[in-house]
């Protein structure tokens, strides 16, 4: 049994080339290094952070990653950070606060390498529980997409390029794969935890979703997600980039186009300017800016900066100043 790393996927990202892998020594991740190596992936880099946050077992993963990496002749690098501290001095969930720091942790790598490209194991249960998350947050077709086969994010200045060749695989699938390769991996025990919100989606809400409907779910959540990421990115082509990239957006013409890419314009020019943490009020708050009957000239945005209507154009005011339109 081979591990179907889809082969539009090796085309594009061919075997010879460098390539970071992002290894928690989990079952998925090692499943995909070995299928990686498998099919010729010969110049990875395996990139391992320590959470910190399971004492010595976190310790002893990083080794055994370390060892493997060694015994398949790769390169290894790993990094430590105390996510339950940067959760805490962030205000975050630990689940949302150590997706950060890996981020950060493979754009520094990629920095330093220059290498851009980085391979994640995420399969399609995992892209069915963030569609529900996302569902559940009122996300529009870009966060139920959520995950997508190749994607680019711009990461503490780094453009990196996300790889998941696994996003078609479900996991009793790479259960299978691991098992017939005698494959052996680290167990996470939170994973079973009824905590984190992603754990109860898995272990609570889809099964309760599939007993009351008398039939299995997942499928069908996939293909809703692989349709809305779709969607997404046509949607996406028809931004005017030029325009995101601007100081400021002319109101008449953005009332000229249709709602939903009124948002799309709006997120994308906040984004390149700067403006993180974005979510659907933030957004809808600016596109009202530009309504005809508009009462306000002004909307709030995260770390005291504000977007104004003046003078037919949509600009941004710095926290210590006016940035766009004097």
């Amino acid at each position: 049994m081979e591990l179907p790393v889809p082969g539009e996927l090796v085309a594009r990202f061919p075997p010879t080339r460098r390539y970071l892998i992002g290894v928690s020594g989990g079952r998925d991740s090692i499943a995909l290094l070995h299928g990686l190596k498998e099919r010729g992936y010969a110049r990875l880099l395996v990139c391992h952070l320590d959470h910190q946050l399971r004492g010595r077992a976190s310790q002893a993963d990083a080794r055994f990653v370390e060892q493997l990496a060694r015994r398949l002749e790769l390169d290894f690098v790993t990094e430590k950070t105390d996510v339950a501290a940067l959760a805490r001095r962030s205000k975050q969930s630990i689940e949302t606060a150590g997706r950060n720091a890996r981020y950060d942790f493979f754009a520094r790598v990629a920095r330093r390498r220059r290498c851009g490209t980085i391979f994640l194991g995420h399969h399609a249960d995992d892209l069915v529980e963030t569609f529900l998350l996302n569902l559940f947050r009122g996300a529009g077709a870009t966060g139920l997409s959520a995950m997508r086969p190749v994607t680019t994010r711009p990461v503490s200045g780094v453009a990196l390029t996300i790889v998941r060749p696994l996003l078609g695989m479900a996991r009793g699938e790479i259960d299978s794969y691991v098992r017939k390769r005698g494959l052996k991996y680290r167990d996470d025990l939170s994973n079973d935890s009824a905590g984190p919100m992603r754990n109860r989606v898995r272990h609570r809400i889809i099964p309760y979703i599939e007993k009351q409907l008398g039939r299995k779910v997942s499928p069908a959540l996939w293909r809703a997600a692989m349709i809305a990421g779709d969607e997404a990115e046509w949607a996406d082509a028809l931004v005017d980039s030029s325009a995101t990239r601007a100081r400021d957006l002319p109101v008449k013409k953005l009332r000229e186009q249709p709602r939903a890419l009124q948002r799309r314009t709006i997120q994308r020019w906040l984004q390149a300017n700067g403006v993180a943490d974005l979510d659907f009020d933030t957004i809808e708050l600016v596109r009202g800016l530009i309504e005809p009957n508009a009462g306000r000239a002004k909307a709030n945005l995260p770390r005291d900066r504000h977007a104004r209507r003046r003078a037919g154009k949509l600009f941004l005011e710095e926290p210590h100043g006016i940035g766009g339109l004097a």
